[in-house]
């Protein structure tokens, strides 16, 4: 029941982040089949409404074990959110209950953070300054 609310909310924001010469790549444990469901289902009957972005299907779990996002006792994958940088290095990552969706605001936030070059305090929003050391 969350996560088509994150996916909607990802993708309603998808030029934020194509601002920021960001991708925005999406992976379920769900099916291939089950994504194409859920795209070609319109919001107003819940489902996607088309996407703007990739959805893969991480079926066998594989993605969601390497990230360590995975509940092996319930076959669940937790909601995990990563943001790697162009040399392929891991910058950020946050994992939440599954009853909690992820904040697409404070995603880009963090990824204009990362970009900034500098030392981001608490709270640091675009504009504000670095700290100085």
């Amino acid at each position: 029941f969350v996560c088509p609310t994150e996916i909607i909310a990802m993708n309603d924001r998808l030029q934020e982040f194509k601002d920021l010469d960001a991708e925005v790549l999406g992976v379920s444990c769900d099916s291939v089949h089950s994504h194409k469901a859920w795209i070609n289902t319109p919001r107003s009957e819940n489902g996607l409404g088309g996407l703007d972005y990739p959805l893969a299907a991480d079926f066998t779990k594989e993605v969601a074990r390497k990230y360590d996002v995975l509940v092996e006792e319930t076959g669940q994958a937790l909601r995990g959110l990563f943001i790697i940088d162009p040399e392929g290095i891991l910058r950020y990552q946050v994992v939440h209950d599954m009853n909690i969706g992820r904040s697409v605001d404070e995603t880009l936030r963090v990824l204009e953070a990362l970009q900034a070059g500098g030392l981001c305090p608490a709270n640091w929003k675009p504009g504000d300054k670095l700290l100085e050391v």
